[in-house]
């Protein structure tokens, strides 16, 4: 009996550990070098730089919503949750009641490991409140972008204007700046909800410029 109660202790713990992994608790983190965590005094820490970029002002890669990989073409065809060309997702949606992306289809998670993710429409809401940041507009080192400056810590990130990649082409650079969240649309699931802005705007919205998932855009990660 005593041995029956130890092996199932064993099959509970490495379900646990397993679990653990999975949701990015024991995974070391693959964050290059100079990646930092920076505490703006919300409710997660933002990176200092765009998932594939090498420096703040790095545009990064370029993701569909729910995959890890950039590709050379993004559309309905090319997407690994589409079903083709009339926008019925396979996964995400209504039907399958899933409306935030898992550890696995995260882009964050997938590159960086560790405790990186994705941030979600709500934290993307608290990074835009003005009773939490300032936005200022501004050029750093000849990319335009907005400096994010936690009123509570005074602490600083820097978000350039992207654009995001449509079909073949990379489309609205340095004109509008548009990153994934990890949430999804649910009143249309074929779009998800992003970050988007310009000089003048700055809003949490699910696609004043296409906000397709099949579309590639950047992504700020948190912890």
């Amino acid at each position: 009996m005593k041995k029956v109660f130890l092996l199932i202790l064993a099959v509970v713990s490495l379900g646990l550990a397993v679990y653990a992994k999975g949701d990015g608790g024991e995974e070391p983190s693959k964050a290059p070098e100079g990646v930092e965590a920076v505490d703006l005094g919300l409710s997660v820490k933002w990176a200092n730089m765009n998932v594939g970029a090498k420096r703040s002002t790095g545009y990064g890669t370029y993701f569909a919503w729910g995959e890890t990989q950039p590709k050379s073409y993004y559309s309905w065809n090319t997407y690994t949750w589409s079903k083709g060309y009339g926008q019925l997702p396979s996964k995400y949606s209504n039907n399958d009641r899933m409306f935030q992306l898992t550890p696995s289809d995260d882009a964050a998670r997938a590159n960086w490991g560790g405790k990186w993710r994705m941030p979600t429409k709500e934290e993307y809401e608290e990074l835009i409140n003005p009773d939490n940041c300032s936005w200022e507009w501004t050029t750093k080192d000849g990319v335009n972008g907005y400096k994010v400056t936690g009123k509570r810590t005074g602490k600083s990130i820097f978000l350039p204007i992207t654009g995001f990649r449509f079909y073949e082409n990379v489309q609205f650079r340095g004109i509008y700046g548009i990153y994934w969240t990890s949430s999804l649309y649910t009143t249309s699931p074929s779009k998800a909800w992003c970050l988007e802005f310009d000089f003048s705007d700055i809003s949490v919205h699910y696609g004043n410029l296409s906000g397709n998932r099949f579309s590639g855009r950047c992504i700020r990660a948190v912890q």
